[in-house]
């Protein structure tokens, strides 16, 4: 594999961790090799600077794709977009401009479904690939044996903890951090339904102590939400926070991602997933936020995309569907999604806060075994559904000259 442009390689650096790693070269030899670009954000695919990242080729790495030794990796294992026409238009045209067959591309990101809507557009060309580099991350830094090894500067600290074992008053927990449109309305719903008094709540707001917070205008909702939503987005200047209000801090990498707020999960007997995706349709997958909250074994209601509790659950993940109805999974459309979301935590936190003892007594099981599971069992899942096949794809094509469509 040869890696252009500086850093922010991630399906190379999560194949290393697990030992599949490639082997790494400035100067390929004879055989069959993969030209990686880090891409970052999808949109950038379709900007007219430097090419859509193409132009970070060299000569001969566009001559051995065009002719067929090589093969052009777009990493995206960072992000799962859903299909853009306008973008994929580009870079379809700058391939085209430099003699490269689409079908010598692959396209690597988390949306198990990109493929699909691609196809339906321009039928086969490009290469789709999935890699889940931030939940693999995350999943490596919980596990007892990889973490204090792979990232000894970021230690998880799992003193004393144990779910479902808060005295005094129930509390629910839901965290919140790039602004997105269903977490203001997930917000505004705990206010007028009072909720948000029972509830660990974080929002980082709109204000500048929120980094994440410049790509949304609540002033001005899309015509797909500001319509079924219009009541719960009334007046939003009169309620949404100028400051954030947080329960976590950023850790020794500077972000939120090998961070947890152990306190705050000890607090809470019910956790409410605020995801990534919710609103964008043709998306289909998890990020490292649902697998650090069901590591910590709480039961939970997801607000993301179709399938999110889907994909916990193929992980090896219990979902406590005895307790909680996760009807809203198979959902497809996110504004009648999102009132079923509502609902099933109504009904979630009605039944926690029952005082026969009955939602601790059923969750306490299957709680214990999701936090059994991160510690020693999960890298062994995301490396049998995700990251073997993707390497096995990699050695095929080295030995072959064959890409996996």
């Amino acid at each position: 594999m040869v890696l252009r442009d500086q850093g922010n390689h991630f399906v190379a650096a999560g194949l290393g961790w697990t030992g599949r790693g490639p082997a790494v070269t400035a100067e390929p030899g004879a055989g069959f090799y993969v030209v990686c670009l880090p891409v970052l954000d999808f949109v950038r695919l379709g900007f007219a600077e430097r090419g859509g990242r193409l132009d970070l080729l060299e000569p001969r790495d566009v001559a051995d794709i065009a002719a067929g030794r090589a093969a052009l990796m777009l990493d995206l294992s960072n992000e799962g977009p859903g299909f853009q026409a306008h973008v994929f238009d580009a870079l379809h045209r700058n391939l085209e401009g430099l003699g490269i067959a689409r079908d010598r591309v692959v396209l690597v990101s988390q949306n198990r479904v990109l493929r699909r809507d691609y196809e339906r557009a321009y039928g086969p060309g490009l290469r789709f690939w999935t890699f889940d580099f931030f939940p693999l991350h995350v999943a490596l830094w919980l596990d007892a044996e990889a973490g204090p090894r792979l990232f000894p500067t970021a230690p998880l600290d799992r003193t004393d903890y144990a779910p479902l074992r808060a005295e005094g008053a129930r509390r629910f927990l839901c965290q919140n951090a790039a602004l997105r449109w269903h977490r203001v309305l997930l917000y505004r719903w705990f206010q007028r339904t009072g909720l948000d008094r029972e509830g660990l709540i974080s929002f980082h707001g709109i204000g500048a102590d929120n980094p994440k917070a410049g790509g949304l205008d609540v002033f001005h909702a899309p015509p797909e939400i500001a319509a079924p939503f219009a009541d719960l987005l009334a007046d939003v200047g009169d309620w949404i926070p100028r400051q954030a209000r947080r329960l976590d801090t950023a850790g020794a990498t500077g972000d939120l991602v090998l961070t947890l707020d152990r306190a705050a999960y000890a607090a809470s007997d019910l956790t409410v997933i605020s995801e990534t995706d919710f609103f964008e349709t043709g998306v289909e997958r998890i990020t490292e936020k649902s697998i650090k909250a069901a590591a910590m074994g709480l039961p939970f209601v997801m607000a993301g995309a179709p399938r999110a509790v889907a994909l916990l659950s193929e992980l090896g993940f219990h979902t406590f569907g005895g307790l909680i109805d996760h009807g809203y999974d198979t959902v497809e459309d996110p504004a009648q999604r999102l009132p079923q979301v509502f609902a099933a935590i109504e009904a979630a936190w009605r039944a926690c806060r029952s005082e026969d003892g009955a939602w601790r007594r059923f969750a306490l099981e299957p709680a214990l075994a999701n936090l059994a599971h991160a510690r020693g069992g999960l890298v062994r899942q995301l490396d049998r559904t995700v990251v073997a096949p993707f390497a096995d794809r990699l050695i095929r094509f080295a030995q072959t000259g064959v890409l996996a469509p």
